[in-house]
């Protein structure tokens, strides 16, 4: 019995410092993930460069997913280096290569791979199916769609999304064309009548401006989150840092921000519209490009900011002129040409110049405490409105309890300004204050599409 007991002992002892040991060994790999990232001082990540995740721009990088990462390399206090992909097999490669730290993976279902691990989860989204406008006999529900009508990217999320509710259906049949991607896979459907897809709702929201022939059809009756994906090497200091940062990010309230920036904009398509200003990006825009680009240099502003307010306001066409008297590209009032140097409106490289001069000065009228792009949203309402309103509406802001340098909050706030209860209190008095919301959004959806727009020369 003592024998037995010394023996059972000794097991325990063995186990306990068996256990230790694999402890530290373990926290020796779990922190050297994290502590490598910030040795580098580079952390590197996968993801596919659709909108609204990321926007290849040669101005300024943005993307909701990239605005994410870019305060997550923040907090630890290290370089962001972005690696784009066509789809999400490519990032999980990247991933088991150990050429990235983390991959984002959009809305999908779970992954499942032995060395994969599914980190965060945001933003659940519907899954569209779509078709051609023009085609009259499109699919009403999964169970008609005709075989081989289907076509998605291999190895995107698309096919993933396929694949996972497959079983359910087993009359559902596609086709996977290799080497290519979203934006592509759509413009072969807004060609095509005979072709339909399924793309997520939050994808789809920005593509459906530039392929305008493309529909929703009906939505898939499952929603997928947006997924952050490691190489599971038991790196637990890396991942509670990256959990941390997710867990603050949602409850101080900018997750949420971050969404209604990139997609607010969004909310009503207009296809008549789009398809006009398709056909003058085609026609009209190549004529003034180069006035914009040079006034964006005077200006260090965007040219496409430059050349969609133009469009909003002109749908550039320099003989433009309103009942008010405002005319040009721009329409510059008799009072901001004269004080911005214009002396002929109906020049359009005047006009433009002088526009986005004004642009300038009401930028720089704005406090520096006011953060990007939410200045640039000011500087687009004060054009529109006239800065004295818009300071007006902040102010009406800050004494509802809400921010004044966020122009979210603002907006809520704008349109007591045709309100005599309020306006009576303001120091510049009465305003159209719906005007400056749609001319902001308006003008948000011409910059997105003209920042996913490719034609050889054009920006």
């Amino acid at each position: 019995m003592r024998l037995f007991r010394h023996k059972l002992i000794r097991i325990i002892t063995y186990a306990l410092f068996y256990f230790v040991l694999i402890n530290i060994n373990g926290c020796s790999k779990e922190s050297s993930k994290l502590k490598q990232i910030k040795s580098n001082g580079i952390l590197r990540i996968a993801l596919v460069a659709d909108p609204p995740h990321y926007f290849p721009n040669k101005v300024k990088e943005r993307g909701y997913d990239f605005e994410l990462v870019s305060h997550y390399a923040t907090s630890i206090d290290v370089e962001l280096e972005i690696i784009k992909t066509n789809t999400s097999n490519e990032i999980i490669f990247l991933l088991n290569q150990g050429k990235v730290d983390i991959g984002i993976l959009g809305s999908s279902p779970e992954f499942y791979q032995k060395n994969i691990e599914n980190i965060v989860t945001y933003n659940n989204s519907k899954w569209y199916v779509i078709g051609n406008r023009g085609n009259r006999q499109l699919p009403k529900s999964i169970d008609s769609i005709e075989p081989n009508t289907m076509i998605v990217a291999n190895g995107s999320n698309a096919s993933f999304m396929l694949h996972s509710i497959g079983e359910d259906y087993p009359s559902l049949l596609w086709d996977e064309l290799k080497n290519t991607n979203v934006r592509s896979i759509l413009e072969r459907i807004n060609e095509n009548h005979s072709k339909i897809s399924i793309i997520s709702e939050d994808i789809y929201a920005y593509y459906q401006y530039l392929f305008p022939e493309t529909k929703k059809i009906f939505v898939l009756p499952i929603k997928y989150p947006s997924r952050w994906l490691v190489k599971n090497n038991n790196n637990l200091s890396f991942l509670y840092s990256i959990n941390s940062f997710f867990n603050n990010y949602k409850q101080n309230g900018k997750l949420e921000k971050i969404g209604k920036t990139y997609y607010e904009h969004l909310s009503a398509f207009d296809y008549v519209d789009i398809r006009y200003y398709l056909k003058r990006i085609n026609k009209k825009l190549p004529k003034y490009k180069k006035y914009f680009v040079e006034a964006a240099k005077n200006s260090a502003l965007d040219a496409r900011i430059i050349a969609a307010v133009s469009y909003q306001e002109s749908h550039w066409n320099r003989k433009a002129r309103s009942p008010t008297g405002v005319r040009g590209m721009m329409m510059l009032t008799l009072d901001t040409a004269k004080r911005v140097g214009v002396k002929n409106r109906l020049n359009a490289k005047q006009s433009i110049f002088g526009g986005a001069k004004y642009l300038k000065i009401l930028y720089e009228s704005f406090s520096n405490t006011i953060e990007e792009p939410d200045r640039l949203w000011f500087t687009l309402a004060a054009y529109n409105i006239g800065l004295g309103h818009v300071e007006d509406a902040r102010t009406i802001t800050k004494s509802q309890g809400d921010n004044p340098n966020s122009w979210i909050d603002v907006e809520k706030h704008i349109p007591k300004l045709s309100q005599k209860k309020w306006y009576k209190k303001t120091k510049y008095g009465f305003a159209r204050g719906h005007e400056p919301i749609e001319f902001v959004r308006r003008v948000r959806r011409y910059y997105d599409i003209l920042c996913l727009y490719r034609q050889e020369g054009l920006f």
